[in-house]
């Protein structure tokens, strides 16, 4: 009933507030509020169903029977056995199992972050009115109420302003207590590395003076401190006066980290943000500024989570196909097999993949919010506009404390889109999307990507993969930056004694204050080339893929449900309603796509979960990559007529007398002039004679393209039919109505 009446209230807040204003930048213009409530009606139910209490229980087996046995025991203490009553002492608790007990019994600290996990269906349960008193003793338990880490916090924020009606005045006092004394001393998200030293013991409030207040040294990665600040900020506006937050004052805090936020939400307008399109971590922190738009007492603080909302969605809908996020990622991934969470995301509110996605379940915070993404956006996302267009972004250091350091290409058409972006530094070099192409399919969007294979992934940064793009074309090389004997390697313990040439990246491209640690892991890569699987058997696929890691080659991945052709020397995809041809660089190249029977006894994760997914094709070499050209299907009669028009139409001539260079002339009749350079990260390049300023691309913008445009503090947003601007020059963000 509270559940019903909750829905209820919000669907009226949104009908009164439609009802007010029709300004295009409202939440009230959002067009498909039915199609949301209706897609959000079965989420509690779901969310509930996930069930809560299992993770945070000790591990261990009954001596007698060898079955699992699952308990709130502590390593050391005794348990019996529900099988055969014997007595038996517990082992190590697990990663998530009990830690710590107090002088009452009480437990009151797990490993690692279960309420991440376990909050959301346990609080839809309380709102559902099932199993209160079971439910509401699990949330009463010390150790899940002390669990203030980013994740948990999150859903506490959410959780704690729609379940604290029902569970009464000494349980608010508990959840108070907790918050009130929260220093984290570890990092219970990171898994193995939980225990790594901190500079400082971390809590919900920050440190003045740094971005989103957390040192870039161990302070949190961008999601994780918006989380943590969006969580104190929302506290200090719902908890008494009396309260504190991490030792701080509830005032103190409110000031904090609201000016932290302030001058977070002001920099996206200026320099972009760090964590840029992560299709991985953006459902995090807009989950954090969900909290605040819905349950902030404050307007300025609610303006600024609707700022931050309106960014987000707005900027990563400009580059949604089929649901899915198309060209570059800092901290992202290839779409995979099953929908991500943005992915999930993104279809509650524009429903708009070709996916199967009724059965999925959407989070506590979607389920619950009044936000919505207004008509603008919805017509962006969803590419209800003139096409095809090209767009061009400029990209900070992670910490956001050096503008235009990374430069983006994108372009979009009706059913496809292509981008990629030019780097400067290796960050975030397991989780970064150097480009991509995803083409709309007909059970789900269909990705395409490569480069150097240095992890054996679908992303991360490799220092000898640099590309060039102009509409729907990218030229892609991989090569040695320079040869230099292994003791004069940057970081010497990735020397070894067979390796006498090795591949570095020049110290002048790693600064050494920038995030030193991770400079420093990429002394060298092997250079060697990978020879063939004799055949797709589990055994050579296996050696191929471990032996590939930092081999002298490129990648090109492609759905696992599409085939290439080859015809003369071009691999020619058809991607539904779209052809994609793949020209390679180098003599030699192979397919690799494992049949089903092999990928499922493959024995590593990470090869299974990759041919789950995807094949590849090997273009080996040391000196080595390929040309990519994505048309509209609908303009060529066939794929032959594609090809044969592409074979008459383009020119391709590859040098290596003076320095690895490229020139090509694409299908369309744009000229591309690459020349690889072994001493940094980027390319030089031309486009139709046009020398490319990687340093100044945009201009000083953040983002230039005919609907979005972000720069100097304002962000333009336009459909080609309705405009608006967000401008945060001051110390608050304004919208206003453009013609």
């Amino acid at each position: 009933m509270l559940m019903k009446r909750a829905g209820f209230v919000i669907i009226l807040i949104f009908q009164i507030l439609k009802g007010f204003s029709q300004n295009s930048w409202e939440v009230s213009t959002y067009p498909d509020e039915e199609g949301f409530q209706q897609r959000m009606a079965p989420m509690m139910e779901r969310i509930a169903a996930q069930g809560f209490g299992m993770r945070s229980l000790a591990n261990s087996r009954c001596p007698d029977t060898g079955l699992p046995v699952k308990t709130y025991a502590l390593k050391g203490e005794t348990v019996i056995s529900p099988y055969t009553g014997r007595a038996y002492v517990q082992g190590d608790t697990g990663y998530f199992g009990p830690k710590a007990r107090n002088e009452k019994g009480k437990i009151t600290a797990f490993g690692g972050d279960p309420m991440k996990y376990e909050l959301p269906p346990a609080a839809a349960s309380i709102l559902l009115n099932k199993e209160l008193k079971l439910t509401k003793a699990f949330l009463s338990i010390p150790g899940n109420l002390r669990q203030q880490f980013h994740f948990a916090c999150n859903n506490w924020a959410r959780a704690y302003p729609l379940i604290k009606n029902e569970m009464g005045e000494e349980w608010e006092a508990d959840f108070f207590y907790w918050i009130s004394i929260y220093t984290e001393n570890r990092k219970p998200s990171d898994g193995h590395r939980e225990l790594l030293g901190l500079s400082k013991p971390h809590d919900l409030v920050g440190e003045k003076g740094e971005l989103l207040g957390g040192n870039a040294f161990d302070g949190g990665t961008e999601n994780h401190k918006t989380m943590w600040r969006t969580s104190a900020l929302l506290y200090s506006q719902l908890l008494p006066d009396s309260a504190k937050i991490s030792g701080y004052a509830v005032e103190e805090a409110r000031e904090l980290t609201k000016e932290m936020l302030r001058d977070y939400v002001k920099k996206l307008l200026y320099v972009g943000n760090g964590e840029y399109d992560s299709n991985v971590y953006y459902p995090y922190s807009i989950e954090g500024f969900l909290n605040l738009y819905d349950f902030s007492t404050d307007a300025e603080i609610k303006a600024l989570a609707k700022a931050a909302l309106d960014y987000y969605f707005a900027t990563y809908g400009l580059k949604l196909v089929d649901g899915a996020i198309a060209g570059a990622q800092k901290r992202g991934y290839l779409t995979n097999k099953n929908p991500d969470k943005m992915e999930q995301l993104q279809w509650g509110f524009f429903d708009d993949t070709s996916r199967k996605m009724e059965n999925s379940t959407a989070s506590l915070h979607q389920t619950t919010t009044t936000y919505r993404p207004n008509e603008i956006i919805w017509n962006i996302t969803r590419k209800e506009l003139k096409l095809p267009f090209e767009a061009k972004m400029s990209r900070p250091f992670y910490h956001m404390d050096k503008a235009h350091a990374f430069a983006e290409t994108f372009y979009a058409d009706e059913n496809f889109a292509i981008g990629n972006i030019q780097m400067t530094i290796v960050d975030n070099p397991n989780q970064q999307m150097i480009w991509s192409v995803v083409a709309k399919g007909t059970d789900k969007p269909l990705c395409f990507s490569g480069g150097h294979p240095m992890r054996g992934s679908t992303s991360g940064h490799s220092p000898y993969t640099q590309t060039l793009q102009s509409k729907g074309t990218l030229l892609l090389l991989s090569a040695p930056t320079q040869k230099i004997q292994a003791d004069t390697l940057i970081a010497p313990k990735y020397a070894t004694q067979n390796r006498e040439n090795l591949w570095i990246l020049p110290e002048s491209e790693q600064p050494k204050n920038y995030e030193t640690g991770h400079r420093q892991k990429y002394g060298a890569a092997p250079l060697h080339v990978v020879e063939p699987p004799a055949n797709q058997s589990v055994s050579e696929i296996s050696r191929f893929w471990q032996e590939s890691k930092g081999g002298a080659a490129s990648w090109f991945y492609f759905p696992n449900s599409l085939s290439p052709q080859l015809i003369d020397n071009t691999y020619y995809f058809e991607a539904n309603e779209v052809y994609l041809a793949v020209k390679p660089l180098s003599e030699k190249h192979f397919v690799v796509k494992p049949d089903t029977e092999v990928i499922n006894k493959l024995k590593s994760k990470e090869e299974k979960t990759f041919f789950r997914t995807y094949g590849l094709i090997s273009f080996p070499g040391e000196i080595s990559g390929y040309v990519v050209e994505v048309v509209a299907k609908n303009e060529f009669r066939s794929l032959e007529d594609f090809a044969q028009k592409l074979a008459q139409k383009r020119k391709l001539e590859l040098s290596e007398n003076d320095g690895v260079s490229l020139n090509y002339k694409s299908i369309y009749g744009d000229r591309l002039e690459m020349d690889y350079q072994p001493q940094g990260l980027r390319c030089k390049g031309k486009i139709n004679g046009k020398i490319q300023n990687w340093d100044d691309f945009t201009g000083g913008a953040i983002y230039q393209s005919p609907y979005i445009n972000v720069g100097n503090g304002i962000m333009r947003v336009s459909d080609g039919n309705k405009s608006y601007q967000v401008d945060f020059t001051g110390d608050n963000p304004i919208w206003k109505e453009l013609n």
